[in-house]
């Protein structure tokens, strides 16, 4: 069953601001986008819980009313140099469509530096699962309102409380990124079921989706990359136990692997990224197998950087989930996206 991607109108204003202020071995930085958004698909009968109508994302419900909530957020970042070995870093994020702005802690942990290249981080992480995964929020970073959403939607979870290490090492004008990573991730919010179902047909009405709370335990990954000033690219491995009581899910295995790499050479601007996600077991209903990839190709024009996305999501055959592939059919979409960004001045851009 084929989904069309509702043609959604969306502007953004991304700020990023520098070091703000510095003494007795504080860091303060942030950053704020204000983000305006608008579908020309009317909003039918539903409620935030059950959304019906309009174009209904993993960051919200896009409505036929211009909104300013679901891509405005503020962030604030803390860090602190306890000594030569040992620093610790916050990070408060407020975003609109969360309890009207309301700060929370998105980031916490210490880091303690065992060598020159080797770091080990402790407490809530970021996790990277993506090319941009640990500077998502900042929108003035990438050159996209929204990473596209076939890829970066498929994992909604973006932090996790555990451990982590990063082994950096330099090979002349180059780094190399080793990250393995273990932890668990509770509270996160994914949009379900991503699968229309045949034995339920209300299930497989545009819109007839939920926010659901899911859990996921005994993370273990581990993301690499190799980048210049020219080029990145990266790829990461994870596995882990999802639960969701709404949809009566307990420690379901879930494997998910992704690839990418990004080039920023002349005026010629280039990002590409493909992942593939295999989860059994009766989770396989709600969060069904699939694999996506965009590729987007930019040129810079002076100020200007006109831009073009194409994605797609389809379904990953590599693994039916214990028989649940014949209850329903993984949404499949494809989109086209232009984006145009202008640079307002040194860490301001405007997108559209």
């Amino acid at each position: 069953m084929k989904k069309q991607l509702v043609r959604a109108l969306m502007a953004a204003v991304c700020l990023s601001a520098g070091e703000a202020y510095a003494a007795q071995a504080i860091t303060l930085n942030g950053f704020l986008t204000a983000g305006a958004t608008y579908s020309g698909t009317e909003v039918s009968v539903g409620s935030p819980l059950t959304p019906s109508g309009g174009s209904v994302t993993q960051d919200g419900l896009i409505t036929n009313n211009v909104g300013f909530s679901n891509d405005s957020r503020l962030g604030i970042q803390i860090s602190a140099k306890v000594n030569a070995k040992v620093d610790v870093t916050g990070q408060l994020l407020a975003t609109g469509r969360e309890d009207n702005y309301n700060m929370k802690a998105d980031w916490a942990f210490v880091t303690y530096h065992v060598t020159d290249p080797v770091a080990v981080r402790a407490g809530k992480v970021k996790l990277t699962t993506f090319l941009i995964s640990d500077y998502i929020e900042v929108g003035y970073a990438y050159p996209w309102i929204r990473p596209p959403q076939e890829v970066y939607s498929s994992n909604p979870i973006s932090t996790i409380n555990g451990v982590d290490m990063l082994m950096r090492l330099n090979f002349g004008d180059a780094t190399f990124l080793f990250q393995p990573y273990y932890g668990t991730s509770q509270g996160a919010q994914a949009l379900v079921p991503q699968e229309a179902f045949v034995l339920f047909p209300t299930l497989s009405t545009p819109g007839s989706v939920v926010y659901t709370d899911f859990t996921a335990d005994r993370m273990l990954g581990v993301n690499m990359s190799l980048g210049t000033d020219i080029f990145t690219i990266r790829a990461g491995y994870l596995q882990t136990l999802v639960s969701a009581t709404s949809f009566q899910v307990k420690e379901d295995d879930v494997k998910f692997s992704s690839v990418g790499g990004t080039l920023d050479w002349h005026n010629v601007v280039l990002y590409g990224e493909y992942f593939q996600r295999e989860i059994a077991g009766f989770a396989n209903a709600a969060f069904p197998n699939q694999k996506g990839f965009y590729t987007t190709v930019g040129y810079r024009i002076g100020k200007f950087l006109p831009n073009v996305t194409y994605a797609k999501l389809d379904e990953n055959m590599q693994n039916t989930g214990a028989g649940m592939g014949d209850v329903g059919t993984p949404l499949i979409q494809s989109s086209v996206t232009l984006g145009l960004r202008y640079e307002l001045g040194t860490g301001a851009a405007l997108k559209l």
